[in-house]
């Protein structure tokens, strides 16, 4: 069976056989991996902390997303074929950058070195009061949101995008910035160091809902009711799957607009599911409380107001 494992010209086999080995995307990939089951290992060694297998499983099934995403059919005939270049964007932003963060890679990382050397460590990466001013910034949920957005929008203007189809550095670049900008979007709201950064859950809801809206709903509407064709290169670039441009870009503009807003919907539920879980919890406690005290003959019968914190 072949492969193209070099990504090289245009390809013309079967779909699914349509595979490269990016050698950037693959050594990453490769260091990852590693990285992360070295961290893992001795950390379980050391008895110091248990990772939960949930989080393994979140990591790497993120690096199988890059896997699908960037050296599998879909970056192969993402020249070609619109549809699939909005695939691509999908699996970068609402599958990757959360699968990455809930695998804890931060905090792994740092119960892997000894108590005595992670101090010293964070305080040489974090002394200066430059770099603690740009991770303080890009860190805060609210410049994450609007970077977010905006990049999804700014690479999706005819005159950023068009280059990044025939210019294959700015399409790298493109790719980047996606998986960038959605891990600084997601890291608030996925237990993100540092803690006084941790986006309340009801804000993370307002955050899913206007990101749907935007950089879903809004875009992909965008896309499927123009009358005409909005990016050029789609024009000259023959669609092996015989698409004609225009339709090519309805489907996908219909997938952002459809399939990602129920992805997003899906998130935003989530939430709303733990945060009445979370409240629940809190009065069955404070309940008990009360039940115990009334066992110990030191109730009191006037009225407690159920009280709960802010989530």
């Amino acid at each position: 069976m072949f492969l193209p494992l070099l990504h090289i010209g245009n390809y013309n086999g079967p779909f699914l056989l349509a595979w490269n080995l990016d050698p950037l995307v693959t050594i990453g990939l490769i260091v990852s991996a590693v990285g992360y089951y070295w961290a893992l290992r001795r950390v379980r060694e050391a008895g110091r902390y248990e990772h939960p297998t949930w989080q393994v499983l979140c990591f790497y099934g993120g690096l199988l997303t890059i896997v699908l995403a960037l050296l599998g059919p879909f970056d192969m005939y993402n020249d070609d074929v619109f549809t699939f270049h909005m695939i691509q964007h999908m699996i970068l932003i609402q599958a990757t950058a959360p699968l990455l963060l809930f695998g804890r890679p931060v905090q792994l990382a740092l119960r892997a070195i000894s108590p005595k050397d992670s101090g010293p460590v964070l305080r040489t990466i974090l002394r200066p009061r430059g770099v603690r001013a740009v991770l303080t910034f890009l860190t805060n949920p609210i410049v994450a949101f609007f970077l977010f957005n905006g990049a999804i929008v700014l690479w999706h203007f005819p005159q950023f995008y068009d280059v990044a189809l025939v210019n294959e550095t700015v399409h790298v670049i493109e790719h980047m910035t996606f998986l960038g900008v959605a891990l600084l979007y997601w890291w608030p709201m996925i237990d993100p160091i540092p803690r006084h950064h941790k986006m309340k859950r009801t804000w993370a809801v307002i955050s899913v809902f206007f990101s749907m809206m935007i950089s879903s709903n809004g875009l992909g509407a965008i896309l499927t009711l123009a009358d005409s064709v909005i990016y050029a290169p789609y024009l000259s670039n023959p669609n092996p799957f015989g698409w004609d441009a225009h339709s090519d870009q309805q489907m996908g503009g219909l997938l952002m607009w459809v399939a990602g807003g129920m992805i997003w919907l899906f998130v935003a539920l989530g939430i709303i599911i733990r945060i009445l879980q979370l409240e629940n919890r809190k009065v069955e406690k404070q309940q008990e409380a009360w039940d115990a005290l009334a066992d110990s003959g030191e109730w009191d019968e006037s009225p407690r107001p159920i009280t709960t914190d802010p989530v």
